[in-house]
């Protein structure tokens, strides 16, 4: 069953939607009808609904756009109760209320926004998915156009801890108001003025700096992981360079998170080479960091950036704020 608003959509636009299906058979012959009718009676009709209570005159548009972008994602494996993963549902769902005046003007644009977003962090580990639906849930309403749903959307995925977009993050701070950056971020009303500053100087700033205690990142394939063998480290002054076997890795970290790009080799090779003994880990203010190798074997590189543990029996990483 489904709302009678929905319903009512569905029945008046009958040929319409039943076109979309047959095109969408055509071009996806895989596509599961039974799990996008689950797709429609619960993700669409929730979208439908939120936007029938901001603007009733609006939701026939918006509602035929999310018809046919679901059939793509459920096409894909993207939503529905067959998706690999249930980002794009529950970001659909949870932010249809705060979205919903920007959905009525740009259904398109909206959707398709936060679609690629979670689509986007669910492919990098570590990536907190689900805290960054709830901030754009929290923010998004004040988002006056699209540009500021993405802007906020990559402040958002930064301090959800995509390290990579610590840059442009940085470079577009002032397309927000200072006052939804210091929420996002977590800073506390007083320090508001200066936080831009503050992050800007140190990739390690975070408001409660107990919270700043590094990351673990890297793991073997078989398991899911990046490296294929135990990984070789070398600093450069953006971060890290990786060896795994033959393949290459950049490491990004900060307060929020760590995030392992594609490298070429000429980076390795051109970083310099030299490591410290680490013990058994590393100590941060009063708390101590293992890592999960014998004594006598983990090694540490640190620079710019901050510090890495690692060993040749292991192939995670651990990162850490420079001390």
């Amino acid at each position: 069953m489904v709302s009678p608003t929905l319903a009512s959509l569905l029945a008046s636009r009958r040929a319409l939607f039943n076109q979309a299906v047959s095109d969408a058979r055509h071009r996806w012959p895989g596509l599961d009808l039974a799990a996008f009718s689950q797709f429609v009676r619960e993700t669409l009709d929730t979208l439908c609904q939120a936007v029938d209570g901001d603007d009733p005159a609006c939701t026939a548009q918006v509602c035929e756009v999310a018809f046919e972008l679901g059939l793509q994602l459920v096409a894909h494996g993207q939503a529905g109760p067959r998706a690999r993963l249930p980002w794009v549902d529950a970001a659909w769902c949870t932010l249809a209320p705060a979205l919903a005046p920007l959905l009525r003007r740009e259904p398109q644009a909206v959707l398709g926004t936060v679609a690629n977003a979670v689509l986007r962090m669910a492919e990098q580990p570590g990536v907190r998915v689900d805290a960054w639906i709830a901030i754009v849930a929290a923010h998004g309403a004040q988002c006056s156009n699209v540009q500021q749903l993405r802007d906020l959307g990559a402040l958002a995925a930064w301090r959800a801890g995509m390290a990579q977009l610590r840059e442009p993050v940085l470079q577009q701070l002032d397309s927000l108001p200072l006052a939804v950056t210091a929420a996002i971020i977590g800073a506390p009303a007083a320090s508001v003025d200066d936080l831009p500053a503050r992050l800007r100087a140190d990739r390690w700033y975070h408001p409660a700096p107990s919270a700043a205690v590094g990351h673990s990142t890297g793991a073997f394939t078989g398991f899911g992981g990046s490296f294929s063998a135990p990984p070789l480290v070398r600093a450069t002054p953006q971060g890290f360079v990786i060896r795994s076997g033959e393949q290459h890795f950049l490491l990004l970290a900060d307060a929020f998170g760590a995030a392992l790009l594609p490298a070429h080799a000429e980076e390795f090779d051109a970083a310099p080479a030299g490591t410290l003994p680490a013990a058994t880990g590393a100590r941060l203010a009063e708390q101590h960091l293992p890592h999960a190798a014998a004594r006598h074997e983990v090694q540490a590189v640190a620079g710019d950036a901050g510090i890495v543990l690692f060993s040749p029996w292991s192939h995670a990483l651990r990162v850490l704020p420079p001390q």
